[in-house]
């Protein structure tokens, strides 16, 4: 008796569960309808699921509340309003994206290193050589007795003492013949004497000089050396022989020797035989 009452009771309790959820299902549609919440077909379907829910068995006992509090849970108003946040779209990853152009930093080009040519020593401009003291050539004496320093190689000796003897037959003067060599150290001292104005002088005016070369070895020159000078023995140049204007040897020095060279010695032998 006792079992069939608490049966009862408890068919009772779901019945009333149930209206009572599918009075608050009503009731929040009601709200949402007023409110402007449109339900969806997925709330009228769970609505009608509810609604449909079978009655539970009556071996559950005392167990039979909790699907009470969870068809309570599930008909609350506050789950019937709830409005689903609004979600922005994230971007997919085929929705292009402004792609910022790639900062290029072009490199700054540093200055090329400009290096500077090694500066060149200036020039010096040699320091002029020193110059030497230029050596006195005997040069010819100009005059009218025919001087000239040193002896000619290769002339005709012979051809120009006849010359000389015409010349001194017709102007009254001596003929001076001088034998020697270029070089020969005495008949350069006698040479500078005879450059000299005084001895220079003399020779003008009394002879006819011929300078005849024997240092070559030439034999004509010996040849006419032998002429006028008869005497044995070697020559000691120079040899000076004078001529009168008929050719005739007035004097020689081979066989008498040779004066002093010098302005005095060979001064007095030309002023002697002029």
């Amino acid at each position: 008796m006792a079992a069939h009452r608490r049966k009862q009771r408890t068919v009772g309790i779901q019945g009333l569960v149930r209206f009572s959820a599918v009075s608050l299902t009503i009731a929040s549609a009601a709200v949402a309808t007023a409110c402007g919440v449109g339900g969806s077909k997925n709330d009228a379907a769970q609505n009608v699921s509810v609604a449909a829910a079978p009655d539970a068995p009556a071996d559950q006992g005392t167990g039979a509340p909790a699907p009470m509090e969870a068809a309570t849970a599930s008909a609350s108003p506050a789950a019937a309003t709830s409005v689903p946040p609004t979600t922005r779209p994230s971007p997919s990853a085929s929705s292009p994206v402004a792609k910022r152009p790639a900062a290029t930093t072009k490199a700054t080009p540093r200055p090329a290193a400009t290096t500077k040519a090694a500066p060149r020593p200036a020039r010096t401009t040699a320091a002029p050589a020193p110059t030497r003291p230029a050596v006195k050539k005997s040069a010819p004496v100009s005059g009218s007795s025919g001087f000239t320093s040193g002896y000619p190689t290769g002339a005709d000796a012979r051809g120009a003492v006849t010359a000389a003897v015409a010349a001194a037959k017709a102007d009254g003067k001596k003929v001076l013949i001088d034998f020697g060599a270029n070089w020969c150290g005495n008949c350069k001292a006698a040479d500078r004497v005879f450059a000299t104005s005084g001895v220079g002088a003399l020779l003008d005016a009394s002879y006819h000089v011929v300078k005849v070369d024997i240092g070559s070895q030439d034999s004509s020159a010996f040849d006419l050396l032998r002429d006028y000078c008869s005497g044995e023995g070697a020559y000691k140049m120079p040899v000076l022989v004078v001529l009168d204007g008929n050719g005739k040897v007035v004097t020689e020095t081979h066989s008498t020797g040779n004066p002093e060279l010098t302005e005095t010695g060979l001064g007095a032998f030309l002023r002697k035989w002029a």
